[in-house]
């Protein structure tokens, strides 16, 4: 009976000792890991505390360094020294680690030890576990919605909650219900025999575009424009020929190609176009991602309230650009502009008021 006693006395010492370490690890936050859905259904071990990251894609890459700068193990692809202008110098040397399906450095990505790594948009599961095969143990979370503007919000609350950011993520969220509501409720107002016909030019010749449906115009349509092209194809790039140009005639044209944009109103080819005629074209910011497309995700945000300036200038003089571009690159690019900074970027983009 001693025996049993001594026994019983035992098994409740340990049992309350498993139970105090079991508490004092449930509050302290520490797992050694938890599960976690990715966009795609994926049920996938990660570790608690995510320190260091990787995106495979561009778009990815983005809301990456918006989100969680710091834990950033690299870039995936090069970036110029002009698209390094409002970059803090400290994320310009990050390591240029070669990122997409196809031609990934997954050595010497793995070399890296990240935590977890992200892949973005369009691809099947059979592709991701793919992926995850190559990375071992090294977790593996696709994020679907990332290249879209009308459906980005959920792909950035899921990387906010990730990587241990959900304040940052709410805080970009915020900004962009901010700025795509304002813009919505003014071009909802507008007459659709009012609407601007819009054309998006790419290529130093301005002969390459964008079916209507892409992502990569999407702010062509938030913003209360008519995109021009007419194509078989509801999405992807193609070639064009001025004589179609001419024959749409677009009232506002906007570029990313600074050698298009430099040289269109002396070309003479162009001259016709009432885009031309009336300087109405206009060069996409792309410092240090572009405003209106490449990638057409998170960093084409602040290209709604732009996009709508460059459209309807009327319609949004009340809307401050200037103080919105300070606000989105403080926040979320890890830069303060300089008021001649600010101005610079706007004025380069062929805006006169902002």
């Amino acid at each position: 009976m001693k025996d049993q006693k001594i026994k019983a006395v035992a098994i409740i010492g340990v049992i309350i000792i498993v139970s105090v370490i079991g508490i004092y690890i449930f509050s302290s936050g520490f797992n050694l890991s938890g599960e976690t859905t990715d966009m795609m259904g994926r049920s996938i071990a990660v570790p608690d505390e995510i320190n260091k990251t990787y995106a495979m894609s561009e778009s990815i890459t983005v809301p990456l360094y918006m989100l969680a700068p710091d834990k950033m193990i690299a870039w995936n692809s090069n970036r110029t020294s002009s698209e390094n202008r409002y970059l803090s110098s400290q994320y310009q040397n990050l390591p240029i680690l070669k990122g997409g399906k196809q031609n990934a450095d997954y050595d010497a990505i793995i070399a890296q030890n990240p935590d977890v790594v992200f892949v973005g948009h369009g691809e099947d599961k059979e592709t991701v576990n793919k992926i995850q095969e190559k990375f071992g143990q090294i977790p593996v979370l696709d994020v679907e919605g990332d290249n879209n503007l009308t459906d980005i919000v959920p792909s950035l609350k899921f990387m906010g909650k990730v990587l241990g950011e959900e304040n940052k993520s709410n805080e970009l969220v915020s900004f962009y219900n901010n700025v795509s509501g304002k813009v919505k409720n003014t071009v909802s107002s507008i007459p659709e025999s009012e609407k601007k016909k819009v054309y998006y030019a790419k290529g130093e010749n301005g002969l390459s575009t964008f079916a209507p449906g892409s992502p990569q115009v999407q702010l062509i349509t938030i913003c209360g424009g008519v995109n021009v092209v007419q194509s078989p194809a509801s999405k992807g790039g193609m070639g064009v020929s001025m004589e179609l140009v001419s024959q749409w005639n677009p009232d506002v044209i906007i570029t990313s190609d600074s050698q298009f944009y430099q040289n269109v109103y002396t070309n003479q080819s162009w001259q016709n176009v009432n885009a031309v005629k009336n300087k109405q074209v206009y060069l996409a910011p792309q410092s240090p991602f572009n405003w209106f497309e490449n990638p057409p995700g998170a960093n084409t945000i602040i290209g709604i309230p732009w996009t709508a300036k460059v459209i309807y200038p009327d319609k949004f003089s009340d809307m401050d650009l200037k103080n919105l571009t300070k606000e989105f690159y403080s926040a979320f690019y890890h830069y303060n502009l300089t008021d001649g900074e600010v101005s610079d970027i706007l004025s380069s983009s062929g805006l006169t008021q902002f």
